[in-house]
């Protein structure tokens, strides 16, 4: 299947735990997009044995980040692939990857269509990641929250009785620690995209279904 020029490519832009990945899903639903992450781009390329996809398989085996290039061509190849208009959830994540996103677009005839920034302060992404709560169970995998969403008996799952665990990534060490090394490389992002006229910014410190209201407004400008 050939790409199709008319295709449009939006980018939802966000740091960790500010609901980009859920408000995504909705958006998708609503404005009949393609949901394109990075995470999924990388798993079927895997999966499906393809040239670029065992180089990043052999990247990630050794343990490190798969670098700008292989994800670009990640992206780029799947995008060709696509024949209705894209949402981008986590890409892209550096600046060299947002140049050579617009680099591909125009040579493809494709456009770049709405830059959204879920925006939350960082106390209250600390606060939502440090009460997160997750069932031990991987079968069940169901979310709480301390504060926003706890469960009826403490430290227990709802769903399946089984205890609840707080990740180690959850604590508030590990969240200063990934926030610093995601500013480093979100500040010069989002100065590449916050002057475009294309560029939205919503306040994610709100309830879901604001914050959702918000965001369809923004791509029903566009749509």
């Amino acid at each position: 299947m050939s790409g199709n020029a008319n295709i449009v490519a939006n980018i939802l832009l966000g740091a960790p735990g500010s609901g980009k990945g859920t408000q995504a899903k909705r958006l998708v639903e609503t404005f009949s997009l393609t949901h394109l992450s990075t995470g999924d781009i990388l798993r079927d390329a895997v999966s499906k044995g393809t040239e670029i996809g065992l180089r990043a398989k052999a990247i990630m085996a050794e343990g490190k980040l798969v670098d700008d290039d292989t994800v670009n061509g990640l992206v780029f190849a799947r995008l060709l692939d696509e024949t209705s208009d894209v949402l981008f959830d986590g890409y892209p994540r550096t600046l060299q990857q947002a140049q050579a996103l617009e680099d591909f677009l125009s040579s493809k005839g494709m456009a770049l269509g709405s830059v959204v920034l879920v925006d939350v302060p960082q106390e209250v992404l600390e606060a939502r990641v440090v009460g997160r709560r997750v069932c031990s169970n991987n079968a069940c995998g169901a979310i709480y929250h301390l504060e926003s969403k706890p469960p009826k008996q403490a430290g227990v799952c709802d769903l399946c009785g089984s205890p609840l665990k707080h990740r180690s990534d959850d604590t508030a060490e590990a969240f200063q620690s990934r926030m610093g090394e995601f500013h480093s490389t979100f500040q010069p992002l989002l100065g590449f995209y916050k002057h475009r006229p294309n560029f939205r910014s919503v306040d994610g410190n709100r309830a879901p279904e604001l914050v959702f209201e918000s965001l369809r407004h923004v791509f029903g400008e566009r749509a």
